[in-house]
């Protein structure tokens, strides 16, 4: 035992890609579902060392049931393919990363657009794209600007309009776009939000005719990044909630009790 609780219990990592078919279910499936119910986690290819392990810090699995006429008919998990995993599993890589020092597993996220399939992260990395049966087909350009943002994990689908809005940081800069894609993965419009400070803006949220920023004393620090976790505490610096148009524009922000935010819950307009 290591002590470590993100090696044991749910935290536990999967060690083997599995696929398997025709599963088993328990009471019923309704007959009308017909898709890939499919989950996007960090889960280490080795461990380097037990006691100082960060779960976050895994390479992506996406793991997918495909569901039909009441019936699962596969789960199948696979790593995301960044060069490192692929030269780690002894595989040719997928593509070419627009930066090397920036090319990491996706372990966030994982959705589907004009029906493709992309794995997600966080801070400027580019996402991945992946087959139907999650196979990695490489590096790619979802939501990319030409200031070097791209779609960030959290990014949400509004069914009503048939976009896909993301709200897209990069370490160390004092700006965040909000990107909005149309359903065929085009950029449409991508708004730049001044953020002094570096803050970890995780999540955000949208109503029918805004968009809800969350702005917290959890910032970006250069110095830790040797941990694994290049963030710290400013306790100086206020908490606060932006509301912005959905179609851009200025931004207003009201302070709130000091925490951070790090995921959504329900939002009305």
């Amino acid at each position: 035992m290591t002590g470590n609780r993100y090696l044991s219990g749910a935290f536990t990592p999967v060690t083997e890609e599995i696929t398997a078919y025709d599963l088993p279910v328990t009471g019923r499936l309704p007959a009308h579902l017909n898709g890939r119910y499919l989950r996007n986690g960090p889960n280490p290819l080795g461990i380097e060392d037990a006691a100082t392990h960060l779960w976050t810090l895994g390479a992506g699995m996406v793991h997918g049931v495909r569901i039909r006429d009441g019936r699962a008919e596969w789960y199948r998990n696979r790593w995301v393919r960044s060069t490192a995993v692929a030269d780690r599993l002894g595989e040719p890589r997928r593509g070419t990363p627009v930066d090397e020092l920036m090319d990491i597993s996706p372990n966030v996220q994982v959705v589907g657009l004009a029906g493709r399939t992309f794995a997600l992260i966080e801070g400027g990395i580019r996402p991945y794209e992946l087959t139907y049966d999650l196979d990695t087909i490489g590096p790619c350009a979802l939501g990319a600007t030409p200031q070097g943002y791209s779609a960030n994990a959290h990014s949400l689908f509004d069914p009503r309009t048939r976009e896909l809005h993301s709200l897209a940081f990069r370490y160390g800069s004092d700006q965040v776009q909000h990107i909005v894609m149309d359903e065929s993965g085009v950029v449409l419009r991508a708004t730049a939000i001044e953020v002094p400070g570096n803050p970890y803006m995780h999540d955000f949220a949208l109503t029918d005719r805004h968009v809800l920023l969350f702005d917290s004393p959890v910032v970006f620090s250069a110095a830790h990044l040797p941990t694994g976790i290049p963030f710290v505490w400013d306790g100086n610096r206020p908490a606060r909630v932006g509301v912005m148009p959905r179609a851009g524009g200025a931004v207003r922000w009201f302070e709130v009790a000091g925490g951070a935010h790090t995921q959504r819950l329900r939002r009305r307009q």
